[in-house]
């Protein structure tokens, strides 16, 4: 979508120029990474290469207005895949506070989900399919909140003036898809295409040792279909529906237990669909002379839709352990495996962080992929088993 279209984008861009410079924090994390696979690919693929980062964040509070003010630019450039080079606005959004309401404008990130390893009610932002397949990264969003403020719970609407297509790899990515697809010429349901206006709704709050959210979503489906090109044999173009889905998020704290479940409904042309995750975690605390907490987590996936060709967690279980180390570093680990229950399909995976020279980070990432079925969606995937280093410094 163009920016430039957007008004209030150029609103936002005036008054984080106009205000007082004194006023502004501002904090930057420049980022190197270091990817290294341990099969060969594809000829046109490496098994190594080299990507920088930049992320910028500008924020400026002025209290006397009760006004907010954000922006946080992302750049990425990478070694060898050029497709992978992007630039994205993650944020670019004012806030005003009026006693017990909200109203905040611009472009934004917002997160629904309790959930570990799938988070299945958050839709507001379009993922960045460039930064991973993972869905953590998340394109900024077009939007205006406006939020009612109760004593135990809150209810916000949001207008979404505007969609955000998914960007794909391309061949010489490790994990491109095995056909060509055409972005360019990318379809829509709606008249409109990526101009469409959606709206949702979340109400959401806490009831003794329960934390919920009850969510509504009405628009342009994030995730795309594919369907043959009309013009071009071969290639596949993404095809966005219009969509209608119910969310719930619901968790549960009592003592060293987590509770969590989130359950969607959706329903469009093609048949409705339900689909759940849900699960628990049990922290120990202090072990071994307080060195470390260590978190164990069990979470069931389920879609009834009951392809895993086309569905990625249709029946998986995740398990998984997290040690959060006491060191003055902020060490953590987390280690992981999502099991398909109906093929014993496996995907492992290795999370581990930790703060150095005081103002940098040092992040090492492993994933594997086992046994995984030729009838499962992660089959395209499966030679990409690799070992990635992220070195992050902020100034």
């Amino acid at each position: 979508m163009r920016f430039k279209k957007r008004s209030y984008f150029y609103t936002i861009v005036l008054i984080l120029i106009c205000t007082p410079a004194h006023a502004a924090e501002v904090l930057t994390e420049l980022g190197v990474e270091v990817r290294a696979y341990t099969k060969p690919g594809p000829p046109e693929t490496h098994n190594g290469k080299l990507a920088l980062s930049l992320q910028p964040e500008f924020t400026q509070q002025l209290e006397a207005q009760n006004l907010y003010l954000r922006f946080e630019p992302f750049f990425r450039l990478d070694q060898f895949d050029e497709e992978r080079n992007h630039a994205d606005i993650r944020e670019l959004k004012a806030l005003k506070v009026y006693d017990n309401w909200e109203i905040e404008g611009g472009i934004g990130q917002v997160f629904w989900g309790v959930a570990e390893g799938n988070h299945l009610v958050d839709i507001i932002n379009q993922t960045d399919f460039l930064e991973g397949i993972d869905g953590e990264d998340k394109l900024g969003q077009p939007l205006l909140r406006f939020s009612r403020i109760f004593d135990q719970t809150s209810l916000s609407g949001f207008i979404l003036p505007g969609f955000r297509e998914r960007q794909f790899l391309g061949e010489e990515s490790r994990f491109a898809l095995p056909f060509p697809i055409d972005s360019e010429n990318a379809q829509y349901e709606s008249d409109k295409e990526d101009e469409h206006v959606d709206y949702a709704l979340r109400y959401s709050g806490y009831a003794g040792l329960i934390d919920y959210g009850l969510s509504w979503f009405e628009g342009t489906a994030r995730n795309p279909l594919f369907q043959p090109s009309a013009t071009e044999p071969g290639v596949i173009v993404p095809f966005y529906e219009q969509i209608q889905r119910v969310g719930l998020d619901v968790q549960y704290t009592v003592d060293a237990w987590l509770w969590k479940l989130e359950a969607i409904r959706q329903s469009s042309e093609l048949p409705s669909f339900s689909a759940y995750v849900g699960g628990l975690e049990y922290t120990f605390y202090n072990l071994h002379d307080g060195a470390y907490d260590l978190g164990m987590l069990i979470e069931h996936n389920y879609d009834s839709r009951g392809d895993p060709l086309t569905v990625f967690y249709q029946n998986d279980l995740f398990v998984a352990a997290r040690f959060a180390f006491t060191d003055a570093d902020s060490s953590a680990i987390l280690a992981g495996a999502f099991i398909d229950l109906d093929d014993d399909s496996q995907i492992f995976r290795v999370e581990a962080s930790k703060r150095i020279f005081g103002d940098a980070t040092i992040s090492l990432e492993a994933q594997v992929f086992s046994n995984t079925a030729k009838t499962n969606i992660n089959s395209v995937f499966r030679d990409n088993d690799f070992l990635k280093l992220d070195l992050a410094w902020y100034f």
